[in-house]
């Protein structure tokens, strides 16, 4: 930051500047608590959620949040540096750069690494502390592959920037979010059956057809930057497939869960509506080419299948 511009960034208002957090947190994509929640439904089916573990549950909602905020800030900055973020967002409407609090100057690159910091040593600090309130229900191998997890998700677009290599962000990604879901049971119930891992699987999943939808509206600005993404190294019919591949992974892995495990089969209507919402999302993203529309239909699909499969183990 240069010392002509100190004097106007010092003048921003102080509620914009708590804005400006929010929004470099990404608080808007509240979905990943979804994950959560639907650990501890099925915890529940356990009679796992107890007073005896109340706190440390609480702990793991805090660590989910505070370790998106930290990712979502360290991605704008590894955004911002490299200039795929100015790239990607030029000529968008002022509403939606403003999402970018980096790119309209609110914050300066410094409050954002400090921040991202900050949200990172307290997610990590929840992590080992839900573990310890647990007094050795929480295996050392998840602990572990939990701070795994929180090392990889602000080595997205910075330092090793993983989500630059090949195959990197979609794997990343799917490790991430779908840890969100599997790490509070496992820490809780101390091992792992078929309806944790294949809940797991598809929070995962519904995440990724958000992103590569997303990376697609992101292309050119991903390829000026040497953003390997699908989106970037694939032709357009090959992606094509990706996409109508993960729809059909998507139907598996809910036919799995709803005969495999002990979710009431009848129960299944309630994911309808997410392959139903997901169908117009690939249409929307092969068909009419508007992957901005299709991404936002992703984040709806989200709502529609975190919900459905809540509903789904509260009635079990």
């Amino acid at each position: 930051m240069t010392a002509t511009s100190a004097p106007s960034v010092a003048r921003i208002p102080v509620l914009t500047k708590v804005m400006g957090f929010l929004q470099l947190g990404k608080i808007r994509i509240y979905h990943h608590a979804y994950g959560w929640l639907l650990a501890v439904l099925l915890l529940r089916l356990d009679g796992l959620v107890t007073t005896a573990t109340a706190a440390a549950l609480v702990l793991l909602l805090v660590m989910v949040e505070t370790g998106q905020w930290s990712g979502g800030a360290w991605d704008d900055i590894g955004g911002y540096r490299d200039g795929s973020d100015a790239r990607n967002y030029a000529g968008r409407p002022a509403r939606t750069v403003a999402k970018k609090p980096l790119l309209t100057g609110v914050l300066t690159e410094s409050e954002a690494v400090v921040f991202g910091i900050v949200c990172w040593v307290v997610s990590v600090a929840c992590t080992l502390l839900a573990a310890y309130l647990l007094d050795g229900r929480a295996p050392l191998v998840a602990v572990l592959l939990m701070l795994a997890v929180q090392v990889a998700a602000v080595q997205y677009s910075a330092g090793l920037k993983l989500s630059y290599r090949p195959l990197g962000l979609e794997t990343t990604i799917f490790f991430v979010i779908g840890s969100i879901a599997l790490m509070p049971y496992w820490f809780v119930a101390g091992g792992l059956n078929r309806e944790i891992l294949i809940t797991s699987a598809l929070f995962g999943l519904w995440f990724l057809m958000v992103v590569n939808y997303g990376n697609a509206s992101d292309r050119e600005g991903d390829r000026s930057v040497s953003r390997h993404t699908l989106a970037v190294m694939l032709p357009p019919e090959r992606f094509r497939i990706v996409l109508v591949t993960l729809l059909a992974a998507e139907v598996t892995l809910l036919t799995l869960l709803f005969t495999v495990t002990r979710t009431n089969p009848v129960l299944a209507l309630a994911a309808v509506p997410v392959v139903a919402l997901h169908s117009v999302q690939l249409y929307h993203g092969i068909r009419g080419k508007d992957w901005r529309k299709a991404r936002l239909l992703g984040l709806f699909s989200l709502d529609a299948g975190c919900l459905g499969l809540a509903l789904a183990f509260l009635l079990s």
